[in-house]
């Protein structure tokens, strides 16, 4: 049979163009002798194949008899090398045949099928560090795949199925020295891979090892011998490229992802079809009959780059539904008895219900409920989030041995992974206990997140709504910089670090505020690197700046007390308070109808969201943290995402990125009495403009008189700048600050000291601090 196709040539063909001659041996098919002409590269290939199955006799005989005859012989299902662990050795197949080629050259796909398999996983793993992290990976041939190492770096567990594919004996490799083992006593010229439709007890047991594995890594020629893959229902597949009717294939049994190898450009083009071999083969043919002084990889990277070769994204062949959970609990002692089993509770007296509180938080944690109905609006894919409750309040959870928590934490994990959750997301002050996640993680069987970076983006998002409602910002913007003031209270936490770095690109001043100085400097540091215009200062109280600061964003643990001075903060401010419990009441909000406090933003999932019990919010709407991690499931992002304190700006993108291609939406802006309506913006910013009128800044309040406030914030302003402060002069505006008032009251302690750097200097200023603060 003889067939003609071309390629986008490389150069104008000539009509004396000789026509080169590849023979090609296929190892892993019997049939009869094919040949057919194609055009690479601006250059003419005939092509002749011999289908000869696992037989490596007859391989040599036809490499003897082309010998000199052809100008490349190509083996395709044979390679170069096999490793394992730190042994590497020749093929003993390859060898044996590549003494029998004198003049002429043998050709395997091993260089060009290993750059696709890295380049690929190399990009997806900069996108998805955590793809293969406590993941199961079973390989169908671990010695023919470089790519393992990659897989162990980023901590997946190895399985492999090369004794059972090669030997057809059961046994399971799972470890690099397993297979080292088996590349020292196998000769695997002599054995022949196991066609599984003529042992169906190879297939049998190779089906329950699917089922242990969460990714299969296998070659299209293997895939094709297997009889049945509904074993790979809800997995990941890794595999060098698919045939259509095999995809088709795969997506009828339900395989949930598929990454492909070899870019599918090339598997589009006319060489697509043919085996990666040939395109090696004809690659290094090119190079040596154009006499390039480039090496066979230089030559191969330039034909990638003039080809605009791309690695392949991670895809979803069919959209079986998906599973995730969420631990919630509850944020106050009278969130206990939301449960109508325990609404008679609340009645009881308030020792009987300290004791209950008490015990409760050591009860393991239970499945409370279940959220069903997500569907994404981008592919349709639907989302089952089981949610597990914990019957500990804030107070309780941070009295508690953080060991305790972290295994009833990790149990409930196990629990979500047995009834079919792919990962787990923490909830309020699960989160925040300990090292926020990471030993969780960990310990986890399946993926955790403390959903922060989706909190961190709808708080801003939320905000950033709510200014441009009450409109009282007055100037120009700025380039991107609006001319108005922004404060963060808990900058130095996981939510409020981000928070800062990116509201440090939109306004022109920012008031970092958290109780440790070093941890502010160091993020003002890191701050100021980035946004070199910006006006920066850094504060352990944010009551001085309140005065003209337009917008507070709260993301505090804060479980006790008064967080801010609500008579101090400007007229119109808008207060995004994301922190669980809130730092501002409905009370305290109600003292100040000038001033609009809001929650951090809550998110409407897409589809026909149905919540079966109560998480403390109007149903349909979900917290941001919970929303990540059914966004995650969602996308097939089973990672460790938002682990410890540290987020990056780069996750929290992603993730609004994700919440957008999929339909997620900011629900209706709540505040600390419930939704805020477009009357009630109306009321706040009329009440804002007539109060600005006489606003005198807040300054006098709660630290006595104008003249000390005014004493103390001259000591801050030269801290702030990076002035030096002697101990003398700190201790002079902390005791002008503590003087009586004309009224004879005593002002209550303010602890703002906001200290110059280095960071040894700032610690004995503030021991200083404290020393004359002790006496009040």
């Amino acid at each position: 049979m003889t067939s003609r196709t071309t390629m986008t040539p490389k150069k104008k063909i000539s009509k004396k163009t000789q026509i080169k001659k590849i023979v090609l041996l296929d190892f892993l098919k019997e049939g009869a002798i094919s040949r057919e002409q194609v055009t690479f590269g601006g250059h003419i290939f005939e092509i002749t194949e011999h289908r000869i199955g696992w037989d490596f006799d007859t391989a040599e005989h036809l490499i003897q008899k082309y010998d000199g005859h052809v100008d490349g012989i190509a083996l395709h299902g044979v390679q170069k090398k096999v490793s394992a662990g730190r042994v590497v050795q020749m093929h003993p197949g390859y060898r044996r045949l590549s003494i029998c080629a004198l003049n002429t050259p043998l050709f395997v796909t091993d260089g060009l099928r290993d750059f696709f398999a890295d380049w690929t996983l190399q990009r997806l793993l900069k996108t998805q560090p955590d793809f293969f992290k406590s993941k199961t990976v079973l390989f169908h041939a671990a010695v023919a795949t470089p790519a393992i190492k990659k897989v162990i770096q980023a901590q997946g567990r190895i399985l492999a199925a090369d004794a059972l594919l090669l030997t057809g004996v059961p046994k399971l490799l799972t470890s690099s020295r397993q297979l080292e083992l088996l590349l020292r006593i196998a000769q695997f010229s002599n054995l022949r891979p196991k066609i599984l439709a003529d042992l169906p007890q190879v297939q049998k047991v190779l089906d329950n090892w699917h089922r242990k594995a969460d990714v299969v890594y296998t070659f299209s020629a293997l895939l094709e011998m297997m009889t049945s893959v509904d074993s790979l229902r809800g997995k990941t597949l890794i595999v060098d490229c698919l045939k259509p009717e095999m995809a088709a294939r795969l997506k009828s049994v339900g395989v949930e992802q598929v990454i492909e190898l070899i870019p599918h450009k090339l598997i589009g083009s006319e060489m697509g079809s043919r085996p990666l071999v040939l395109i090696n083969s004809m690659l290094e043919l090119n190079r040596l009959s154009e006499n390039s002084l480039q090496s066979g990889e230089e030559y191969m990277i330039d034909w990638i780059q003039e080809h605009q070769l791309e690695p392949n994204p991670l895809s979803g062949l069919s959209q079986p539904t998906r599973r995730c959970a969420f631990i919630v609990h509850a944020l106050s002692q009278k969130d206990l008895w939301r449960h109508p089993l325990l609404k008679t509770v609340e009645k009881l007296p308030k020792r009987v219900k300290d004791a209950l509180e008490y015990a409760g938080a050591r009860v393991p944690i239970v499945y409370y409920g279940s959220i069903q109905g997500i569907k994404s609006e981008h592919d349709g894919q639907e989302v089952i989030c089981d949610l597990y409750g914990m019957m500990a309040t804030p107070r309780q959870l941070l009295s508690m041995n953080e060991n305790f928590v972290y295994k009833r934490l990790i149990s409930a994990a196990e629990k979500a992974k047995s009834n079919g959750a792919r990962m787990i997301g923490l909830g309020a002050y699960t989160k925040v206990v300990g090292d926020a996640g990471v030993t969780v993680a960990r310990g986890s069987p399946i993926p955790v997140t403390t959903g922060n970076s989706f909190s961190a983006s709808t708080t801003l998002w939320a905000a950033r709504e709510m200014v441009e409602k009450m409109g009282m910002i007055s100037g120009e913007k700025d380039g991107q910089r609006l001319d108005a003031k922004c404060m963060i209270i808990g900058a130095t936490g996981s939510i409020g670090r981000v928070s800062a770095l990116l509201t440090a690109l939109v306004f022109k001043e920012l008031v970092l505020v958290a109780p440790q100085l070093d941890k502010l400097l160091e993020l003002k540091q890191e701050i100021e690197s980035m946004a070199p215009g910006l006006k920066i200062r850094v504060a352990t109280n944010p009551n001085l700046e309140l005065g003209d600061t337009d917008l507070v964003v709260t993301a505090t643990s804060n479980t006790d007390g008064q967080i801010l001075d609500m008579e101090r903060v400007k007229p119109g401010a808008v207060i995004c308070d994301c922190s669980r419990p809130l730092d501002i009441g409905a009370e305290l909000a109600a003292t100040r109808p000038d001033v609009m406090v809001i929650e951090s933003g809550e998110v409407l999932l897409p589809g026909n969201v149905k919540i079966s019990c109560d998480i403390g919010l109007p149903k349909p709407s979900v917290y941001a943290c919970l929303a990540e991690t059914v966004l995650l499931t969602m996308e097939g992002r089973y990672e460790n995402f938002s682990i410890s304190r540290n987020l990056s700006m780069h996750r929290v993108k992603e993730i609004y990125r994700l919440a957008a291609k999929h339909g997620a939406r900011l629900s209706e802006v709540r505040g600390p009495a419930g939704i805020i309506t477009a009357q009630q913006i109306v009321d706040c910013r009329n009440l804002a403009k007539e109060k600005l009128k006489t606003w005198t800044h807040g300054r006098a309040s709660r630290i006595g008189d104008v003249a000390a406030a005014v004493h103390f914030e001259k000591a801050l302003k030269k801290a702030n700048a990076g002035s030096k402060i002697s101990k003398k002069s700190l201790k002079e505006a902390t005791n002008e600050s503590m003087k009586t008032t004309s009224s004879g009251k005593k002002a209550s302690r303010n602890p703002e000291l906001v200290l110059p750097k280095p960071l040894k200097r700032v610690l004995k200023a503030q021991a200083v601090a404290r020393k004359s603060l002790s006496s009040s």
